[in-house]
C-alpha cells in the first residue's frame, strides 16, 4: 500500500511537471516569435491543451480552424474546431466562454458545408442554438439557423430548412438587419432552388443585394462558406435564367463574377462559374456552358467543393452530348455521379439522375435511360424537388414514347403531369422543351393536329426567350410535319 500511494503520488507530481513544461514552452513561444505567430498556431494549441490552459489552446486551435480553412485543409479545419468546442465545453459556462464557442461554430460551417457535413454536424449547430438562446443573441441565433439550413438543404430536407429560416428572414427584412439578412437568405436561396421556387429568389433577393451594395459589404464573409454577396447574385441570376429571363440573368451573374475574381476565392469561383455555365446550358448555348463548367470544375477541384465538382461534371457531360460527343459526355457525367454519390449528399441528386437519363437518351440506351428517370422522380417526389419532378416526367414521357410508342395513353399522362408542373413554376424554357418533344412524339405517332399545336407553341417560346438553338431544332421537326 506504501509503494502504491508513493507511486500514485510520483506521477501525480510528473502529470503536473509536464502540465508546466507545455505551458512555459507556449509562453515562450509566444514571447520569441510574437510578430509571426500564425506559423505556430497548431503548436501553440498542442501545448497549452497539454498543459490544461484550456482558454489559450481554444483560441488557437480556433485560429488554427481558420487557417487550415484558408488553405483548404478542410478536415484539418473541422478537425481543430472540433477540438475547440470539446475543450470550451469542459470551461465555465461564463456569458464570455459561450460567445467564444458560438464563434467557433459558426466558423465551422465553412469546412463543414464543403466537406457535405461529415456525421455528427447537426450537433454542434444544436449546441450553438441552445448557447445564442440562452444569451438571447438574435445575432449568432440566426448565424447558426443559416448553419442548420444549410444542413438539412444538403440532406434534401427543404421544409425544414425553410422553417429554420422564413420567418427569420423575414423580420430581419422589416429591421434592415444586414447581420441577419444575409446568411438567412444565403440558406432561403439554396432552399428555394431545390423545390424550384425560382419566382421567390426573384421576388425576393434584389433587396438583399441592393442592401449589400449600400453598406459596402461585397467582400465580407459574415462566416459563410463563399461569399454571400457573389452567391445571392449568382443565385438570382440562375433563377432569372430557369425563367426564361436569360439576359437580365447574365446581368446578376456578371457582378457575381466580377466580385469572385476580385476575391479569387476558389469555392465562390468554383459555384459562380457552375451558375454561370447553368444559365447558358438552359438557353441552349452549349459552347459558353462548356467552357464555364471547365472553369468550375477547375475551381472546385482546387476548393475540394465536391458538391459543385460533382454537379459541374454531369451537366458538362450532357453538354458534350448536345455538341456531339455523347460518349465523352457519358464517361464525364458517371465521374460526377460518383463524386456525388460517394459524398452522401441528398440534395438535388434526383437532377444528377435525370441528367444520366438524359445522357442514356441521346444514346439510345433506353433501359438506363428509364431506370435514371424512375429513380429521378422517386427522389425528386422524396425530397419536393418540385422542379425536378417536372422534368423526370417529361423524361419518362420522352422514354416511353421511344420504348413504348403504342401506350399513347401513358406517354400522354407522362407528359401532360410534367409539363402541368413545369408550368407551375414558370419554368419557361424546360415548359417549351417538353412541347417540342411532345410534339415529336405526336408527328411520329400520326397525329398531325396535336404535333403542330405543341411545335408551334414551343417555336412561340423560343423566339420569345432567345433560344436560337432549341428553335432551330423544333423548326426542323415542323419542316418534317
Amino acid at each position: 500500500k506504501h509503494a502504491l500511494t508513493q507511486e500514485v503520488a510520483y506521477n501525480s507530481l510528473l502529470s503536473n511537471r509536464r502540465k508546466e513544461i507545455h505551458k512555459k514552452i507556449g509562453g515562450a513561444i509566444e514571447n520569441l516569435y510574437a510578430e509571426n505567430l500564425e506559423e505556430f498556431y497548431e503548436v501553440l494549441a498542442y501545448h497549452y491543451s497539454r498543459g490544461e490552459s484550456f482558454e489559450k489552446a481554444c483560441r488557437y486551435l480556433k485560429l488554427s480552424g481558420e487557417k487550415a480553412t484558408r488553405s483548404h485543409a478542410l478536415w484539418e479545419a473541422y478537425a481543430f474546431y472540433k477540438e475547440a468546442v470539446e475543450l470550451f465545453q469542459r470551461l465555465p459556462e461564463t456569458e464570455e466562454n459561450k460567445e467564444e464557442l458560438i464563434e467557433v461554430i459558426r466558423f465551422m460551417r465553412a469546412p463543414l458545408g464543403i466537406l457535405g457535413f461529415p456525421e455528427g454536424s447537426l450537433s454542434f449547430f444544436q449546441l450553438g442554438e441552445r448557447l445564442a438562446k440562452e444569451l438571447g443573441d438574435a445575432g449568432h441565433l440566426a448565424a447558426i439557423y443559416s448553419g442548420m439550413a444549410t444542413y438539412y438543404n444538403h440532406a434534401g430536407d427543404y421544409l425544414t430548412a425553410i422553417r429554420y429560416t422564413e420567418d427569420g428572414f423575414e423580420e430581419a427584412r422589416k429591421a434592415r438587419d444586414i447581420e441577419l439578412m444575409v446568411p438567412l437568405g444565403c440558406s432561403l436561396c439554396l432552399s428555394y432552388i431545390g423545390t424550384g421556387r425560382y419566382e421567390e429568389i426573384v421576388h425576393i433577393m434584389p433587396e438583399v443585394i441592393t442592401l449589400i451594395e449600400k453598406t459596402g459589404k461585397e467582400s465580407d464573409l459574415f462566416t459563410m462558406t463563399t461569399n454571400p454577396y457573389s452567391y445571392i447574385c449568382g443565385s438570382h441570376g440562375a433563377a432569372l435564367g430557369y425563367l426564361g429571363r436569360f439576359e437580365e440573368g447574365k446581368v446578376y451573374l456578371e457582378k457575381a463574377l466580377r466580385n469572385a475574381t476580385r476575391l479569387g476565392d476558389p469555392a465562390t469561383l468554383g459555384i459562380i462559374r457552375f451558375m454561370y455555365g447553368l444559365l447558358f446550358y438552359t438557353k441552349g448555348e452549349f459552347k459558353d456552358a462548356k467552357e464555364h463548367l471547365e472553369k468550375s470544375i477547375a475551381h472546385s477541384e482546387e476548393a475540394k467543393y465536391s458538391m459543385i465538382l460533382a454537379m459541374g461534371l454531369y451537366i458538362l457531360g450532357h453538354v458534350h452530348c448536345f455538341l456531339g460527343d455523347p460518349q465523352t459526355g457519358r464517361r464525364q457525367a458517371e465521374k460526377g455521379f460518383r463524386i456525388y454519390r460517394d459524398s452522401r449528399i441528398e440534395a438535388l441528386l434526383s437532377s444528377c439522375h435525370w441528367e444520366m437519363g438524359s445522357i442514356y437518351l441521346d444514346l439510345s440506351d433506353l433501359e438506363n435511360a428509364e431506370a435514371s428517370m424512375e429513380e429521378a422522380l422517386r427522389l425528386s417526389r422524396k425530397n419536393n424537388e418540385k422542379g425536378n419532378e417536372g422534368l423526370a416526367l417529361v423524361g419518362l414521357g420522352r422514354v416511353f414514347g421511344m420504348r413504348r410508342p403504342r401506350q399513347t395513353e401513358q406517354v400522354e399522362e407522362y407528359f401532360s403531369k410534367g409539363l402541368a408542373v413545369l408550368h407551375d413554376l414558370k419554368m419557361k424554357p424546360y415548359y417549351s422543351q417538353g412541347r417540342t418533344y411532345l410534339g415529336e412524339f405526336y408527328l411520329d405517332a400520326g397525329e398531325k393536329e396535336k404535333a403542330m399545336e405543341n411545335l408551334k407553341e414551343a417555336e412561340r417560346m423560343f423566339q420569345e426567350m432567345g433560344m436560337d438553338y432549341w428553335l432551330n431544332r423544333t423548326q426542323e421537326v415542323l419542316e418534317r410535319l
